[in-house]
């Protein structure tokens, strides 16, 4: 723990003597964050269009469930 904290310290005083306060860890993350909000997106979008079928489908399989006999 202690060699974790002091590596972050070090790295600090690095960048405050090299005046070098540039910071691309947080851009993968953000990549991952638009990727997800567009998959989510075309998802609802896709939700939207089949609304219908989907329930058509939900409540054709309840039906068969319906008429299965009760012993098995």
């Amino acid at each position: 723990m202690t060699e974790r904290l002091s590596l972050i310290v070090l790295d600090a005083v690095h960048r405050i003597r090299t005046f070098d306060f540039k910071r691309e860890d947080g851009q993968g993350v953000t990549e991952y964050g638009i990727v997800l909000a567009f998959v989510a997106i075309a998802l609802a979008a896709v939700l939207v269009v089949l609304k219908d079928d989907i329930s058509a489908f939900i409540d054709k399989v309840g039906a068969d469930l319906g008429n299965l006999p009760a012993n098995v």
